[in-house]
């Protein structure tokens, strides 16, 4: 008789944990479903004035300092704020020229993985910002080729 009750005891016991984690179970789901019917509104970050333009650069061609042979080809565009046309375009083929100075001293190996790619990003920035006395405010590689 004691085994039959403490049988029975279980099954009630077992029959109660099972209703609960269900009904927890179907709230969590609820709720999952619910906040993806909400549409989120994330924040839109502007990063450039609205008078901002990007202005292509033509593509740089030239042999790196190290090792004999190499070559690297960068095609880019610069972020310029308060420029016309004709300011934009002389500005354009000075940063060619300027990008073309900079590779030349240049190694394969200093623009090597990401860590490479980063610093020529930021050695060019600087170098565009430097060059365009504040105006240009991001040069951006958009390719970039080393043979």
């Amino acid at each position: 008789m004691q085994w039959l009750a403490a049988l029975l005891l279980l099954t009630v016991m077992s029959a109660v944990a099972g209703g609960l984690a269900s009904l927890h179970l179907l709230s969590a789901g609820q709720r999952i479903a619910d906040s993806q019917k909400e549409p989120v509104e994330r924040p839109v970050a502007a990063t450039f004035s609205p008078t901002a333009r990007l202005r292509k650069i033509s593509p740089v061609v030239t042999n790196l300092a190290a090792p004999a042979g190499a070559w690297i080809r960068v095609e880019g565009s610069v972020v310029t704020d308060q420029l016309n046309e004709e300011e934009a375009s002389v500005l354009a083929a000075r940063l060619g020229e300027d990008i073309v100075s900079y590779l030349r001293t240049v190694s394969a190996a200093q623009i090597e993985g990401a860590r490479g790619l980063h610093y020529l990003r930021e050695d060019l920035n600087e170098r565009a910002a430097i060059r365009s006395g504040g105006k240009v405010r991001e040069l951006i590689i958009e390719t970039l080729v080393v043979q």
